[in-house]
């Protein structure tokens, strides 16, 4: 019977802490507020950008290249003319591919009836007044596809900037609120996100320039840009 009482008791001594543990009370998270809040700036476009383009056919894929490359030298001639720099000028796509006429078959395949050349190129220019007339020299130079005008804010940091203090300021204002609302203190700062969501301006018609006429210069309104900011931010509710 003696030779148990040593075991006995090592079994119990280490019981105490387990049980201690088991009583002890629970840590508690502290209470949280989270509140989102946005703002935006609008700010006036000063650079514009111009997707256009030549198309081409021909009998022969030689033929419709030529033709394309032919435009495409008066286009960018005319580029030049009205002062634009070669490095505001990029090629998009180069394009050539067959034509076939699918109401007429040759031992039941369409009929080959030629080739097109295509070639877009986009065109950034901070004269926004010009643009028109701009597109309207294009034409008579052989341009005969737009894809579409784009005005965007060339350094957008400042209004995003001003947006996001503001989104700020109406994130605490509404923490504020709600803390007072809810009969309780507000601690400090725990986090603090951004989510930005410039929205960019698009004239974008997909229009076929060929069926414009091409003395007249297209109106266009560079109008404004839309430049937002979200926040998310979280306090800390005192006891």
């Amino acid at each position: 019977m003696s030779r148990l009482l040593p075991t006995l008791l090592v079994s119990a001594a280490m019981a105490l802490p387990t049980a201690a543990l088991a009583h002890s009370p629970q840590t508690e998270m502290p209470g949280v507020i989270h509140v989102t809040a946005s703002a935006n700036v609008d700010v006036i476009p000063d650079l514009v950008s111009v997707s256009a383009g030549v198309q081409s056919d021909g009998k022969t894929a030689q033929e419709a290249m030529a033709r394309n490359s032919e435009l495409m030298r008066n286009v960018f001639a005319t580029l030049a003319a009205n002062g634009i720099a070669e490095r505001d000028i990029s090629t998009t796509n180069l394009n050539l591919s067959p034509r076939y006429d699918y109401e007429q078959r040759t031992n039941g395949q369409p009929l080959l009836v030629g080739y097109r050349a295509s070639n877009q190129i986009t065109i950034a220019s901070r004269d926004l007044n010009q643009t028109g007339q701009l597109i309207d020299s294009l034409l008579q130079a052989g341009l005969n596809n737009i894809n579409g005008v784009n005005f965007t804010v060339s350094e957008p940091e400042a209004a995003q900037a001003q947006a996001r203090a503001a989104a700020i300021e109406k994130a605490k204002i509404k923490a504020r609120t709600m803390a007072q609302s809810a009969n309780v203190r507000l601690g400090r700062l725990l986090s603090l996100q951004e989510g930005s969501s410039p929205s960019p301006i698009r004239y974008n018609e997909g229009m076929m320039a060929r069926s414009m006429s091409a003395d007249s210069a297209p109106p266009l309104a560079p109008g404004e840009r839309e430049i937002g900011s979200t926040v998310t931010m979280s306090y800390a509710i005192l006891d």
